[in-house]
């Protein structure tokens, strides 16, 4: 088991160090992934400001509800998105699940580091920082 998880930490140290490679590219992801999540949740609370309420729910609910969203869906993003099915399906049809099914490596280690984008760093903050927004509304 710990040779498992000191072998998960390697493969995501390599994973890591790629990312970074080109620096600029790497924080202009973070940026743009960010930027994405903001912008969804700042229509959602235009919307609300306008109209108060939909249903009963006010702007703190639903920043409440919309952080632990974000949060709670890009750490598993994060952590499993190697067994994502457009991703994993995409291993199988080139051939190299059956190079990783060979290798003495536990299969599923492997599967959960092939995918581990750094960029979804950015959902999980500004989910954060919505959680914290809605947690001092409510």
């Amino acid at each position: 088991m710990l040779l498992t998880l000191s072998l998960y930490r390697r493969l995501l140290g390599v994973q890591f160090r790629s990312q970074l490679q080109y620096r600029a590219s790497f924080f202009m992801d973070l940026l743009a992934t960010g930027l994405i999540v903001l912008l969804e949740f700042g229509s959602l609370a235009l919307v609300l400001q306008r109209f108060e309420s939909i249903q009963g729910w006010t702007i703190g609910e639903v920043a409440f509800l919309y952080g632990l969203v974000e949060i709670s869906f890009g750490i598993m993003d994060l952590v499993f998105s190697g067994f994502d099915p457009a991703y994993f399906g995409k291993e199988i049809r080139r051939g190299t699940f059956d190079q990783m099914l060979l290798r003495p490596i536990n299969i599923t280690v492997q599967v959960l580091s092939l995918d581990f984008a750094l960029r979804r760093l950015a959902k999980i903050s500004v989910g954060i920082g919505i959680f914290a927004l809605a947690l001092s509304q409510v």
